[in-house]
């Protein structure tokens, strides 16, 4: 559908007329090889000097005696188009006819009166030919009459002053992209705009439509898309790792019910995932203004594309242009990426663990100290026995020389004494040695190495 809008774009273009921008009627060759509408061929030749006419594509001089052949195949295609964009023209016009009454624009056939009735007289089209505007009851003669075919049709317009030449009070027709103004046909003629490019409004419109700018801005327009996913899933990866975090912290939480010390690391990793966010926050805000700036620019050069008029299109875009340029100039937000420095994070949750580890030791250090001070008075004690048994060994020694006299009684005595003070020896011998063994640094050392 699209191919054959362009094919039928581009055919009636190649049909048109340089002079009277309209479909050719009855077509005439000049000897230059350039076609034109007879006319407009006559009306050039009545603003000729010595009997010579200037082609107005070329500017190539041509005798006005010479014959001018007419160009049956072009005029026979003309003919064919200008039909059928009549019968697609005809229900167009019923169908805009709506909106175009919202716009005001009267009928310069009706009488003032008509516009209190309930038909009113709202123009549908305005012929640039006849200078005026119709409404669809005033507008069927120059849908169907041979004698209006060549009149351009269009959309109804307000004042037509400001389409027309103040100088030789002709409509616009060309346009000098050398200057940046209007050419009616004696301006191509009699203007100072000899050498300069100029070109019909029709084919004016269709390179500026080629480059427009549409095509920056939507690149733009994906760029400020793709910043804003990336923001998204930075700050989707930090939700995931602070929720990983809070995961593994409750976990030792249920096992070891540490509140006071877990919720501090949870308040240090909500501090540093807002420290984090407020970066992103402040690349989505900017990021939303780019989207929202480059929007505005491609509604409005949409807009400016939607406009079929010539005259009104190459008007707006010359005001709206340099504006749409200077936006899309604009540098774009680069935000940096800011994922969660899970490094700094894991450092300082590193710190507040040395330190609640410090605390620990040094409570279980306390704990131990009390621990020894316990294992020092057991063994005092040891030592004592072991002196009061070394003094019981000695008696018992005196009392088997006393009880020599009586052998029987000596000996069991001897023997038993002997018996009591090896047993009393031995304990005391436990004892000592188990002052003498270095415990309190033993079981510092064995817990110590445990909890780290």
């Amino acid at each position: 559908m699209a191919t054959a809008v362009e094919d039928t774009s581009v055919l009636e273009e190649e049909l048109t007329c340089p002079v009277c921008l309209d479909l050719y009627r009855d077509p005439r060759l000049l000897p230059c090889g350039h076609n034109f509408c007879l006319p407009c061929l006559r009306r050039l030749k009545s603003r000729s000097e010595r009997g010579r006419l200037r082609c107005p594509e070329c500017r190539q001089s041509h005798r006005c005696s010479v014959p001018w052949q007419k160009n049956f195949k072009l005029a026979n295609i003309a003919d064919s188009l200008r039909k059928r964009n009549r019968a697609e023209q005809r229900p167009d016009c019923r169908r805009q006819s709506p909106t175009h009454r919202a716009e005001g624009v009267r009928c310069d056939y009706c009488p003032p009166e008509a516009a209190n009735t309930s038909k009113g007289s709202t123009a549908v089209k305005t012929c640039l030919k006849c200078e005026v505007s119709m409404c669809p009851e005033h507008l069927q003669p120059h849908l169907e009459l041979p004698a209006f075919r060549e009149h351009p049709l269009v959309e109804p317009l307000h004042d037509m002053k400001k389409r027309k030449c103040v100088e030789h009070d002709e409509m616009f027709r060309y346009y000098c992209l050398d200057e940046g103004s209007f050419l009616c046909n004696a301006c191509t003629i009699e203007g100072g705009h000899s050498g300069h490019s100029i070109k019909t409004l029709k084919n004016a419109m269709r390179d500026m439509r080629v480059g427009c700018i549409i095509h920056k801005s939507d690149r733009k327009i994906q760029r400020v898309e793709r910043n804003m996913q990336d923001q998204d899933e930075v700050q989707r990866q930090n939700r995931v790792h602070t929720h990983t975090l809070f995961c593994s912290m409750n976990s030792i939480y249920s096992q070891t019910r540490l509140e006071a010390f877990l919720t501090s690391m949870c308040q240090s990793v909500r501090d540093h995932e807002a420290e984090h966010n407020f970066s992103i926050e402040q690349n989505l805000t900017r990021i939303t203004e780019d989207r929202s700036r480059l929007g505005d620019v491609h509604a409005g050069i949409e807009q400016l594309l939607r406009e079929h008029d010539p005259f009104q299109f190459i008007k707006e875009y010359n005001v709206s242009a340099k504006r749409f340029h200077r936006l899309l100039k604009k540098p774009l937000c680069l935000p940096h990426s800011a994922p969660m420095d899970m490094d700094t994070l894991g450092s300082s949750m590193e710190d507040k663990m040395e330190e609640f580890v410090t605390d620990i030791r040094q409570q279980i250090i306390s704990l131990i100290d009390a621990l020894c001070e316990f294992v020092d008075l057991i063994s005092t004690h040891a030592e004592t026995t072991a002196t009061h048994a070394e003094t019981t060994a000695t008696h018992a020694e005196t009392t088997a020389t006393h009880a020599e006299t009586t052998a029987t009684h000596a000996d069991t005595t001897a023997t038993h004494a002997e018996t009591h003070a090896d047993t009393t020896a031995t304990n005391a011998d436990i004892f000592v040695m188990s002052s003498q063994t270095p415990f309190c640094i033993t079981v510092k050392t064995v817990i110590l190495t445990d909890l780290i």
